[in-house]
């Protein structure tokens, strides 16, 4: 593992425990709105634990305007293995 893949799981373990924070003290003064922003921190921050720099990654390939290139790559190689089996 990376020192970027530990520093973005770090990150998300923070995020986490910041979401768990504001999603406790939320249910204590009985607002959603603060409880429900509690939830998406942390439900983002356990996203970001498990697949860690993937995601970051993954948002730069979809702001990019290469970002059908893969599936282009896998239909193109596709084609040519069904040229090959018949």
């Amino acid at each position: 593992m990376t020192q970027r893949d530990i520093a973005w799981r770090s990150l998300g373990v923070a995020l986490f425990v910041a979401g768990a924070a504001i999603g406790v003290s939320s249910r204590l003064g009985e607002s959603s709105v603060p409880g429900l922003a509690g939830f998406l921190l942390a439900l983002f921050g356990f996203v970001l634990v498990v697949q860690g720099k993937r995601v970051p990654a993954a948002f730069r390939v979809e702001r990019s305007r290469h970002r059908s290139l893969p599936q282009s790559i896998h239909a193109r190689r596709s084609r040519r293995m069904d040229g090959r089996r018949g």
